[in-house]
């Protein structure tokens, strides 16, 4: 099971194909691993594409070739971050799809936390949009941080906690506060009224208010957000945008029955539309016992 308290963000592997997008995700990655004292393991991939038995066996001698290339190129761009940042960074490479053999990894090494671009191509490399990595939040045995080309800026001072009925909500709140601690952030609960009926708006509030004890007793400011309306991912990216945030912290799945929060359609237009950092967090990574807000 993932582990989401920042406490335990030992691990971060960052997916890396030399693109604009997968330099920024290390930047964030070499941040964050001062932070919390974490090792990195630098992840490239040559995307293994698949023909005839013929084809396939003189591909297969290319990718090796790109591969040994891709080992020393890789290697290289370490060596780099090392001798700037002291930190000591571990690469490896593998051939096969992407977003597979990301998860593939990350279970292996048993990662705490994936951080990579949300688009990007060069040669056979493609985090695209939609693809790679919504297929990498879904399937990612741990929370994954998306990052933008537009997300320039290092470290955290606003960030967005959508806030919905379902008790899944709940669970993404430890870790939004523990990342809001070592980044000194403000947490804004982003409550979204998709529901009417004067008693069912009364009740979520007090749930909210709940959730505000919990930020609070951490020690951390906070401020609280109701925004109404059907479209759930259109607001939050909208509310993220006028509050000036630069995290947003969702769940990849919801009750659908309850908002629609689900993956598919909340999550990925999210993931792949927003203009800040997205942190994915699925509701089972987190161990219900050990969650102290209750809905």
């Amino acid at each position: 099971m993932a582990r989401p308290d920042p406490e335990l963000v030992n691990r971060i592997l960052i997916p890396f194909d030399f693109s604009e997008t997968a330099e920024l995700s290390m930047e964030h990655g070499l941040f964050m691993a001062k932070l919390v004292k974490a090792e990195i393991l630098l992840l490239h991939i040559v995307e293994q594409v698949s023909f005839t038995t013929a084809i396939s066996q003189a591909l297969g001698g290319v990718e090796k070739k790109i591969e040994s290339a891709s080992v020393e190129k890789l290697q290289a761009y370490a060596d780099e971050v090392h001798a700037k940042s002291g930190l000591t960074v571990t690469i490896r490479t593998e051939v096969g799809r992407v977003y597979r053999k990301i998860n593939e990894v990350a279970n292996e090494w048993k990662a705490d936390l994936i951080i990579m671009g949300t688009h990007g191509a060069n040669g056979y490399q493609k985090f695209s949009l939609g693809t790679n990595t919504s297929r990498v939040v879904q399937e990612a045995p741990c929370p994954v941080l998306s990052v933008q080309t537009h997300a320039t800026g290092l470290g955290f001072k606003k960030i967005v906690l959508p806030i919905d009925e379902s008790a899944e909500s709940r669970q993404k709140v430890p870790f939004a506060v523990g990342l809001a601690q070592f980044y000194g952030a403000q947490i804004i609960l982003l409550g979204i009224i998709n529901f009417s009926g004067e008693e069912l708006i009364r009740r979520f509030k007090i749930k909210v208010e709940q959730v505000e004890d919990y930020v609070v007793n951490h020690g951390l400011d906070y401020e609280t957000v109701y925004k109404e309306g059907n479209d759930l991912a259109g607001i939050t990216m909208r509310a993220t945008e006028e509050l000036g945030a630069d995290l947003l912290v969702i769940m990849t799945e919801q009750e659908p029955s309850i908002t629609g929060f689900l993956l598919g359609t909340y999550a990925t237009r999210v993931v792949n539309n927003s203009r800040i950092p997205v942190l994915s967090i699925h509701p089972t990574e987190v161990d219900p016992d050990k969650i102290t807000v209750r809905f």
